[in-house]
């Protein structure tokens, strides 16, 4: 659940409040039953879980997950882009594009924003941005980070 909640750029807020609370939990168990039980403790795999756990959360701060969802979905992404009209500055969609769930389109000079449902916190909206031609520090957003070729990762404060 941590690795998909991780997939959307800027995180998926709720799964990953999600997350969070059954890593807690699980920890609590974990750490009840090493102190409580004896069998537990004898067991050769009872080390595994804190080492799953480390993996986990190391995947997740360098952002293996939604760079591998957007590696998977790059040319579905770009085709996707190239094919909206030229004359449209704004496009209201809900569908998924590779693996991103795509909810608006706007298109701000030669880049085009794509707002990815769900994604970010409680006062923010990430998604990517396809900008083959202008400088990405034009762009109406917060925070820009270049991901690979043309493509970027936004996130615009609302705060």
């Amino acid at each position: 659940m941590t690795l998909l909640a991780a997939v959307p750029p800027g995180g998926h807020f709720f799964g990953i409040m999600a997350a969070v609370a059954i890593w807690l939990f699980a920890g609590v168990v974990w750490f009840i039953l090493l102190v409580v039980s004896r069998d537990f403790r004898r067991r050769n795999w009872i080390t595994l879980t804190p080492v799953v756990a480390a993996v986990t959360v190391t995947l997740v701060i360098v952002g293996v997950p939604m760079r591998t969802a957007f590696l998977i979905s790059e040319p579905a992404l770009t085709a996707y882009v190239e094919s909206l009209p030229k004359d449209h500055d704004s496009v209201w969609t809900d569908r998924f594009v590779g693996l991103f769930p795509i909810r608006s389109v706007y298109r701000t000079g030669n880049a085009v924003l794509l707002d990815v449902d769900g994604s970010g916190g409680l006062l923010e909206q990430c998604g990517f941005a396809y900008s083959p031609h202008s400088q990405v520090k034009d762009l109406p957003v917060s925070t820009e980070d270049h991901l690979t070729g043309n493509w970027y990762v936004t996130c615009t404060d609302f705060d």
